[in-house]
Order: C-alpha cells, then structure tokens, then sequence
C-alpha cells in the first residue's frame, strides 16, 4: 500500500488526496463540456465545483468523525484532514446540499444539472475508490477467492482484526464498478431521454451497488453497517422515485439557458 504516493521537497502527497483532486478535475472538464450543449456558462460549472467540493469535504469529515470519535485527541485534530478519515455518504449529502444550495442562486432546473453530472459522480468512484485502495481503507472481510489480498501487516486493513487474513478487495470491485456505469451513463446521455431520468438511475443503481457490496465490507461496529445500509435503501427510494417521475413528466431538455450568460462572467 502507498497512503503516501510520492514526496515533493519532503512533502507527502496523499494517495487518496491525490485521487479526489484528480476526480475534481477530470469532473469538471466532462462536465463544461456536456453543459455546453444547454448553454450553461463555464463560470457556473466551475463554481458549483467549488461548492461541491466544499460539501464532499465537510459532509464526508463529519460522517467520519461522528463514529471514529476516539480517534480524536483534541478537536483541532478533526480538522487534519490530510491525515484521512472521510466516508462516502457524508461527502455524497454534502455534496447534493451544497449543490442545489448553489444551483438555486443561479436559477437552474437542477434535475438538469443533476442529469449533467451524474456520469461524472459515478467515474469520480473509479478515482477515489483507487485512492481508498492505495491508502489501505475501506476494505473487505476475508476472501478465499485467487483475487483475495494480503494487505501489508503496517497498512489500515493490515493492522485491523481481519488484517491477518486474504481480504475482498471492495476498493477495485467499488473502482470498477464506477467506471461501468460512468460509461453506461455517459452513453446514455448521448440519447434521448428525460429530465431526472440520469440522475434517478445513477441514485437507483449506486445504492443498489452499496447495499450489495457492505455484506462483504469490513467494518467496525455493527452501527456504522446499518447508517450505510439506511441511507442507500433511502437513496435507492430516491432514486427509483425520481426515475419513474421522470418517465411520466416527459420533459425533454432542448432548451437554452442564454439568460444566465447576462448574469454570470464566463
């Protein structure tokens, strides 16, 4: 495992911290590019990348810290954030609330963003899963599979009550199936379809995904198992809600958002 991909000038650059800046980036460049087609200014993409950020960042560190409390000496120790300690469903809520906390203020449908970015939610889980797996979290129960792993005995999963055996690498299966339905979306959106309906298969399917793959996910107490489990059946409702709304309105999205170009600098 590498926590600490490379140094610069004797600076650690961590692998996980590296992954999400990555995904951030990549995001970003897909997402100005699909926004074009509505004539949504890039000066509002790249603020609503901002904010989101800012989400993921608060929303995943406090998800965190509420169930690995005793791994705090003092409170300015929560706020290390280089040191790791983020999870998933924290970043993904902080990231929705300060989304259309944002997309609000500019005036825009935000089941049209949500279908704009929702390719780019699932190839981020391709990067951060990656980081996830290079740092030594967010790993698997033992696993008597060719493909189980024997993390190394000083890494997260190493050091754990199941460190000692061959674990699932949930981290790749995770990676993997990111990218899989980044690409089933992104194709997906080069169609017709409605407004939400991107989006509500993303939610659908990801907690989905989630529900399944936590049976095989290690994890420290059985309370941090059910939150995960709650929050994807609820975002699974969600999603499934949001899908079939979407088939029954029939908004199809050609229009043009030319007036935000009068309000915000590209």
């Amino acid at each position: 495992m590498r926590p600490v991909l490379f140094r610069i000038f004797g600076l650690g650059v961590p692998s996980y911290g590296l992954m999400l800046v990555i995904s951030f980036l990549v995001a970003i460049f897909l997402v100005r590019k699909s926004a074009k087609k509505y004539n949504i200014p890039a000066a509002v993409i790249e603020n609503l990348a901002f904010w989101v950020m800012i989400g993921v960042i608060i929303g995943g560190r406090l998800l965190y810290v509420l169930f690995h409390f005793n791994e705090y000496y003092d409170f300015f120790t929560i706020f290390e954030i280089w040191r790791g300690g983020m999870m998933f469903f924290g970043g993904f809520l902080g990231a929705v609330v300060a989304g259309i906390l944002y997309i609000r203020t500019v005036k825009l449908p935000i089941l049209l963003l949500g279908d704009i970015i929702a390719p780019s939610i699932a190839l981020g889980e391709f990067f951060t899963r990656i980081g996830c797996f290079l740092n030594g979290c967010c790993f698997g129960l033992k696993c008597s599979l060719p493909w189980g792993i024997k993390f190394p005995s000083d890494s997260i999963a190493g050091s754990s009550p199941v460190g000692e055996f061959h674990l699932h690498p949930t981290q790749l299966y995770s990676s993997l199936f990111g990218l899989l339905l980044f690409v089933y979306l992104f194709l997906r959106s080069r169609r017709k379809h409605f407004r939400g309906e991107l989006f509500g298969l993303y939610l659908a399917v990801s907690g989905l995904y989630r529900l399944g793959i936590d049976f095989i996910r290690y994890y420290e107490n059985a309370a941090n198992l059910w939150v995960n489990q709650l929050i994807s059946a609820a975002v699974i409702i969600a999603g499934i809600a949001l899908y079939v709304t979407s088939l029954k309105k029939k908004i199809v999205d050609k229009a043009v958002v030319a007036s935000l170009q009068k309000k915000v600098k590209a």
